[in-house]
């Protein structure tokens, strides 16, 4: 693939200001995709970088660090949208992109 349009979408062009709308779901290996019971969600307009949702996945469930989750982020302001199925939290650091 284009690496420039998978580094766009791994951004979603967030800025301070745009409604972000994340919805983290366990991880389930009968269906990977669409994933087992909501395990967070939120919609706000404090996030300013991917980084920034990333961290407050992170800090909001602790409890999974080394597990895999699915990882749906909707930019509601400009409409593009990613997900990233079976994620896996890692114990020691979080990322700049999922």
């Amino acid at each position: 693939m284009d690496t420039e349009y998978e580094n766009k979408m791994s951004r979603l062009g967030i800025k301070k200001g745009h409604t972000i709308e994340v919805v983290v779901r366990e991880w389930s290996a009968v269906q990977p995709q669409r994933g087992g019971e909501i395990l967070w969600t939120t919609t706000s307009k404090g996030f300013g970088s991917m980084h920034a949702v990333i961290k407050a996945i992170y800090e909001a469930l602790p409890t999974y660090k080394g597990k895999r989750i699915n990882v749906e982020v909707r930019n509601q302001t400009n409409g593009e949208c990613t997900k990233h199925w079976g994620h896996c939290i890692s114990k020691n650091r979080i990322p700049n992109t999922l």
